[in-house]
């Protein structure tokens, strides 16, 4: 199977733990989904930086992708706000990339009334071969990492999605990380300003 090419879809999938089968870091993927989504729109040239805030630029038209088309319409019907502004509206994100995922037959979704939606993947060796195709790019130079490639580790990465960066591995590889968050412009950055004030009001919540 082929991965669906947008980066928050490419982020969800990445983030489902087959060992568990579950998706993980629930709390801020909607978060990093916002952030992909942004990114992806921000390297096609559609978004851009103007003072610390996103604006829509260039092309207008629909995308075809969900959450992308989403987040063009909000920037192009909304005031320009700032990146982590943006990032933290992701409450429908996953969602949105969920459902798209589960029409694209990427995934199978269990209904439930009483508990959590069961979650299954169903080509696990298509992520596992595109994660492991992440993984080592953490042993090549940053200048020769294709800009999506770089936006998705330094979104996992900024995101601590640990499915594709564990803890250790962003300690280990950081300044490598600090160099691949570039391609993101304000992006990455941003989405980490999003989670640390995120875990800050559930923290004191």
């Amino acid at each position: 199977m082929t991965l669906p090419e947008s980066l928050p879809a490419r982020l969800y999938l990445l983030a489902y733990d087959p060992e568990k089968n579950r998706v993980t870091a629930r709390s801020q993927l909607g978060l990093v989904l916002r952030a992909a989504a942004l990114a992806d729109l921000y390297l096609a040239g559609r978004v851009t930086d103007e003072n610390g805030k996103a604006r829509a630029s260039g092309d207008r038209r629909p995308t075809g992708d969900p959450l992308l088309d989403e987040v063009l319409q909000e920037l192009t019907e909304h005031r320009p706000r700032s990146w982590p502004g943006w990032i933290a509206r992701g409450q429908s994100a996953v969602r949105t990339v969920r459902t798209q995922l589960e029409a694209g037959l990427y995934i199978r979704v269990e209904h439930r009334k009483i508990w959590p939606d069961k979650i299954e993947l169903l080509d696990r060796s298509a992520v596992q071969r595109y994660a492991d195709e992440l993984r080592a790019e953490l042993r090549q130079p940053a200048s020769r990492t294709e800009p999506r490639t770089a936006a998705v580790l330094a979104l996992a990465a900024r995101g601590e999605i640990a499915t594709v960066i564990s803890r250790g591995e962003r300690r280990e590889y950081r300044q490598y990380l600090d160099e691949l968050a570039v391609s993101t412009g304000p992006i990455a950055d941003a989405l980490r300003k999003a989670w640390r004030s995120k875990q800050a009001q559930e923290a004191s919540g």
